[in-house]
């Protein structure tokens, strides 16, 4: 489990740990916490919960994980937890009564989201792209449009064959960003 929770480059949920490494990671967690291996939990600004690895233990499990060869799993169960939860922000942020709170639950996932992200440009494009769209209001709304947002959903969409759904909503974005340059 420790070295499983090590693919979080920042705070978690304990809803991600049981996403990333399995429904038996709560009472897991929580022994963790006990021998100081994760920190207990603080209030993020986002209201949740989250725990949090130290850089150097996190560096620790993270070689562990790649020497039992899980690591290319746990990062895909994390880049497709991000998906989701980026997709459920970006249906929240669509709610004027949600969206602030969705924007602030993406704030807290920034770390984690970028780390998703990168890993599915290279493994997942569509995923990435998928994830990029769902992304765009958020960094729309924190400053980020025509710089890094704009690059990621570029790059993602021109790694997704032309006709995809997921291509299809990257261009519509690429269209109206490049018109609001």
């Amino acid at each position: 489990m420790f070295r499983r929770l090590a693919v979080f480059p920042g705070p978690f949920s304990l809803d991600a740990a049981e996403t990333v490494a399995g429904p038996a990671a709560g009472p897991a967690v929580l022994k963790l916490v006990d021998c100081s291996l994760i920190a207990p939990p603080r209030t993020g600004p986002d209201g949740r919960g989250r725990y949090l690895m130290l850089e150097t233990l996190r560096a620790f499990g993270l070689e562990r994980l790649t020497e039992a060869g899980e690591r290319p799993g746990a990062e895909a169960l994390l880049a497709q937890h991000m998906l989701g939860l980026a997709e459920r922000a970006a249906a929240g942020m669509a709610a004027n009564a949600t969206e602030v709170q969705s924007a602030t639950w993406l704030d807290a996932e920034d770390a984690t989201m970028h780390q998703a992200l990168v890993w599915a440009l290279e493994h997942d494009p569509a995923a990435a792209l998928r994830m990029a769209v769902a992304l765009a209001p958020w960094w729309m709304l924190r400053g980020r449009r025509f710089g890094q947002g704009y690059a990621w959903l570029r790059t993602a969409a021109g790694r997704v064959p032309p006709g995809d759904p997921a291509w299809c909503a990257g261009q519509v974005l690429l269209g109206e960003t490049t018109q609001d340059l």
